[in-house]
């Protein structure tokens, strides 16, 4: 009895499993002049309406790090500059460490389509790069209407093609830029050169107030930048300049002060034939410390003195890379990144970052098309406002699968 009962059910499923593919076949074929089920555009998207003009696509990687740390470094997770213990401080010459973690995973939703021919997309990007825990974070969220962008995104200046891969996930400590929310315009002006323009929110003032006074640093003012790009055969150049308000509102107590932020931005990448090519990035700028990656969070842009006037730094940053493919699986980067501060007053912190560099050098093994891992060795000085020095070592394992 239960094997007639086994068999009758197996017939029903073969025949439901019959229709359901006559169905879908008959629903293909009813829409296939209607419907793009493939666009090599945007490669790996699905369409999410009716007629194939809105497509999705999920994208973003696993990625999973294995750190020793030879001494001591404070961020476990990220080779900082300002990390690195100098002379005079506690914990220099500490011992090594290893650490463990996936905080760099990321996700992200792109869905695009067309409305009179104008291009519309919107996209939003998280990892779990929080500073405390694993918390998911938002890296982008933006929406791109022709030439226009609005929303959270790598600033107007922030060249990435001018950094080799990096396992690291402070790559680009000397590259200028970060995330802003801003509107960008951009467009071509002929075949080898694009032109971009943005209004910023400048969210870090990177005022120091070593002497407590009352006030709070806060924005009065965008941040304004232009770009142009040059791009020819297996040669693109970047160059740039921004400018913006450093401001101190001091409140019913304190006094108000003001100083302009001015940069200067330069960088290149060369394709020197199929297995080499080479990058650099070169900044300059006047209370604009913080937009340098390497400096982020220590207060350089400016110091609040004790009569209330705002005395802005000069920055100076310099980045080069290099990658080299052994061949269609194994492939090198090298890069060396320095910067440092100039015009520093003597009421600065200290043990302040003033100047630092950091070199990597990895070798990158891909055997599968969505998987790969490698090795990276990293080493970097920090030397702080009171002239002290501190060096770092470090290794880094990673694995990582793309999708």
């Amino acid at each position: 009895m239960k094997k007639i009962q086994l068999f009758i059910i197996a017939c029903l499923l073969f025949a439901g499993d019959i229709y359901a593919q006559g169905f879908v076949s008959d629903q293909l074929n009813k829409n296939k002049d209607t419907v793009e089920w493939e666009d090599p555009s945007f490669p790996g998207s699905w369409s999410v309406s009716g007629n194939g003009k809105v497509r999705m696509k999920i994208g973003g990687y696993m990625k999973n790090d294995f750190v020793y740390d030879v001494n001591g470094t404070r961020d476990k997770t990220q080779f900082l500059m300002s990390t690195i213990p100098v002379q005079g401080e506690a914990d220099y010459g500490s011992s090594g460490y290893i650490s463990f973690f996936s905080k760099e995973t990321r996700i992200n939703l792109d869905v695009r389509s067309k409305v009179n021919n104008t291009p519309v997309q919107m996209f939003v990007e998280g990892d779990f790069f929080s500073a405390t825990g694993n918390q998911f974070r938002m890296r982008h969220a933006y929406i791109k209407v022709g030439g226009f962008t609005f929303g959270q995104t790598w600033t107007n200046l922030t060249f990435l093609e001018t950094l080799p891969f990096i396992i690291d996930f402070a790559a680009g400590d000397a590259l200028f830029g970060g995330r802003s929310n801003q509107i960008r315009y951009e467009t071509d002006i002929n075949q080898n050169w694009m032109f971009g323009a943005s209004i910023e929110y400048l969210e870090n003032m990177g005022i120091e107030n070593p002497n407590s006074l009352h006030g709070v640093a806060q924005a009065q003012l965008p941040l304004i930048s232009m770009k142009f790009v040059y791009h020819k055969k297996n040669t693109k150049l970047f160059f740039g300049a921004s400018a913006a308000q450093l401001n101190w509102t001091g409140g019913p107590e304190g006094m108000n002060a003001s100083t302009p932020q001015l940069d200067v931005i330069f960088g290149g990448k060369r394709q020197i034939d199929r297995k080499n090519s080479v990058s650099w990035n070169v900044n300059y700028g006047i209370g604009s410390g913080e937009n340098i990656l390497a400096f982020i969070g220590s207060n350089a842009n400016a110091v609040l003195t004790q009569d209330g006037q705002l005395v802005s730094m000069q920055s100076f940053s310099a980045l080069v890379g290099y990658t080299h493919h052994w061949n269609d699986k194994l492939s090198s980067n090298f890069s060396y990144a320095y910067g440092w501060l100039m015009d520093i007053p003597d009421s600065r912190d200290p043990f302040a970052l003033k100047a630092g560099g950091i070199s990597h050098i990895n070798l990158i093994w891909q055997p599968l098309k969505y998987f790969s891992t490698g090795i990276e060795y990293m080493r970097g000085t920090q030397r702080t406002a009171n002239s002290n020095l501190g060096t770092a070592n470090r290794f880094q394992l990673m694995t990582k699968f793309d999708f």
